[in-house]
Parts: C-alpha cells; structure tokens; sequence
C-alpha cells in the first residue's frame, strides 16, 4: 500500500486538488492507494511521515505560505523516506532547476494552467510510483536492502557471505563476494529478521549457509565462497554440522 500527501497552502485549489485525486483513487487504485494527508502546512506532512513509515508518494506546491517552501519541504521528506515519490504541482515553472540544486530527484513537475492536463499527469504519476514500488517489493524479496546515510542499496542474498558485528558502536558489516559495507544496525535484528537463510557461528558474525563451503571444527572457522574464513565458536558453530 502507497499513501499520497498534499501539500498546498491555498484551500480553494487543495480542495479542488484532493476531489480529483479521490476520484482517480476510488476509479483505478482503491486497494492500492490510499490518501494519507492533506494540509496547507508542511510541518503537518513532515509529522505524519514521522509517525507513519508508509510510503508516500507527495504532491507538492512550491511557494507555500510557511516558513519553508516545497522544495525545502521536499528535501526534508527525502530524509526521512528516502525511496518516496516527490510531484510537484505548481505554477512557478521558472523554479524547476532549483530542484536539482536541492537534490529532491522529483518524479515530475505539474503546471496548473490545464486543469485536465493535471488531472491526466497526476494519474500517470500514480501509476508510475505503483509501477515502481511493485518492482521495489520484488527486488526486497531477492535482496538485502542497506541503508547508508540517505542511500539504499540492494545486495543479492545469494552474494552475501556474512555480517560482522563492527568495532563503531551500534555499526554491522555486511561482506558480499564483492564488495563491503558498514552501516547502522545490530546483529542479533538482522539475524531475527533474516531467519533460517543465515546462521550465527559465532557473537560476532552471521554467516550465509548458502555460501558455506567448509566447516573446520579443528581450527574453529567457517570456510566460505572464495575462501574467506570465519571465526566460529564451539558451541555456536554445532549448529553447521
């Protein structure tokens, strides 16, 4: 489920705004798409999102009567959900360039001079980010996504080798086959969320049973894909052989 968020400061054209989304919603996506919130105030949008982790698809003015604008608004969103889907719909097309300076990486950008053009844009962006969210869902279930500052990074489970409790504090180290990354987390999370898939051989590191080659019980380590070795600790590391 996908939920839409509104931010526009005059009522007259939110109004006229969130009717014919809810049009296009009950029409094409009502088991799809629901609308989350709508308000001329984008601190109202910023705590909802807070609140709701959700993914939000936003339909945002530019010039809001507010002590930030949309763009500036859109920038903080992409903060706290870095995959949602950024529309502008204003009538300021002369600020279309400063969304690059502000690297909001916005779907698209709506001119409200055409009613109708509007109407039809707004559909065909709500079927994108569907379009695009369904094939995000199909990538999580063959993947380990990995959150690293604002970026998400997919990594095939088949190429994990293991996770590594970090010497930062609260950091992982997730090892592929090619390449290595550190970031936020706990091992014992992933290993709850991971399941059976992988097996913790030791405190410190949740190796991939698909990509374990060999036990070693008399030197204690696991051998893995490409001869990278584990440490394994005598009790733990029964549970592999």
């Amino acid at each position: 489920m996908l939920k839409v968020y509104i931010c526009e400061d005059s009522k007259d054209q939110r109004t006229r705004f969130e009717s014919d989304l809810t049009d296009i919603l009950k029409e094409e996506f009502s088991d799809m798409i629901s609308l989350g919130l709508s308000s001329g105030n984008p601190d109202d949008i910023l705590d909802a999102i807070r609140a709701d982790n959700t993914l939000g698809i936003f339909f945002l003015d530019i010039d809001l009567s507010a002590r930030i604008n949309g763009i500036q608004l859109a920038s903080e969103i992409r903060k706290i959900q870095p995959r949602c889907y950024i529309i502008f719909v204003t009538t300021h097309s002369e600020m279309s360039y400063m969304t690059f300076s502000y690297k909001v990486e916005a779907m698209d950008f709506i001119i409200k001079d055409n009613a109708a053009d509007v109407k039809h844009r707004v559909r065909q962006c709500l079927l994108n980010c569907y379009h695009l969210s369904n094939h995000f869902v199909e990538s999580v279930n063959k993947n380990y996504m990995v959150k690293i500052g604002s970026c998400v990074k997919a990594v095939p489970y088949d190429d994990i080798l293991f996770f590594e409790a970090s010497e930062n504090a609260r950091k992982v180290i997730l090892k592929a086959k090619n390449s290595q990354f550190e970031f936020t987390g706990k091992l014992k999370d992933i290993e709850r969320e991971l399941g059976d898939k992988f097996y913790r051989c030791h405190r410190s590191f949740l190796v991939n049973r698909e990509n374990v080659i060999n036990v070693d019980k008399e030197n204690s380590e696991v051998v893995l894909d490409g001869g990278i070795v584990c440490p394994m600790s005598v009790r733990l590391g029964k549970g592999l052989y």
